[in-house]
């Protein structure tokens, strides 16, 4: 048995030394492509396509308005005419953000003109900015949960609402049901002091 398989072993090594050697026998012819090529003649450019078009559908009054404009009128040197003075575009001015600590009927409150979803944003990173640590945040009701930063254990839930009229928006900071509790104001003062103005 031992023996087979060395012929075996044997006989495959050679087949597979003769088919590697065989590829190296045959002779490769290199083909010349060029050998056949035929001499063609230059191209040429037809002489309807360097006229300009006879439609008048597409024609273009003079400057002057009196005749129509030809093709080589538009294709002289325009280095000798002088450039026309642009038009300036109008400028699209946006009314600039006002952020202002105000107190009606008793209330403070931080009013920003500018929309919910850019102050919804602004809040967040003003009380990350003051290192105030939001708890849970509801954009549907613009309400962010604040945790209990205060030492004092007896302070209420803490929370920061954000409301928006007529592209006007306002920022509130409740404690509990205070709106002007004393966690409430070092809050509201540490955002008014931190947002984005």
């Amino acid at each position: 048995m031992g023996n087979t398989m060395n012929t075996r072993n044997i006989i495959v090594g050679l087949a597979a030394i003769t088919l590697l050697a065989g590829c190296s026998i045959f002779e490769r012819k290199q083909v010349d492509y060029k050998a056949g090529a035929v001499e063609a003649p230059a191209l040429e450019v037809p002489p309807d396509l360097t006229k300009s078009a006879a439609d008048q559908r597409f024609a273009i009054p003079a400057a002057d308005g009196t005749q129509v404009a030809k093709f080589s009128d538009f294709t002289r040197d325009k280095a000798a005419e002088p450039c026309a003075q642009a038009a300036s575009a109008p400028v699209a001015t946006t009314a600039a953000s006002t952020t202002q600590l105000l107190m009606v009927g008793g209330v403070r409150f931080i009013l920003v003109t500018e929309s919910f979803d850019r102050v919804w944003r602004k809040t967040g990173l003003a009380l990350e900015k003051a290192g105030i640590a939001v708890a849970d945040m509801d954009r549907s009701k613009g309400i962010y949960f604040l945790k209990n930063v205060s030492k004092d254990k007896k302070v209420a839930d803490v929370q920061v609402s954000v409301h928006e009229v007529n592209s006007v928006s306002d920022i509130t900071v409740k404690e509990g049901n205070d709106l002007n509790g004393k966690e409430a104001s070092r809050v509201l003062d540490a955002l008014f002091q931190n947002l984005e103005k």
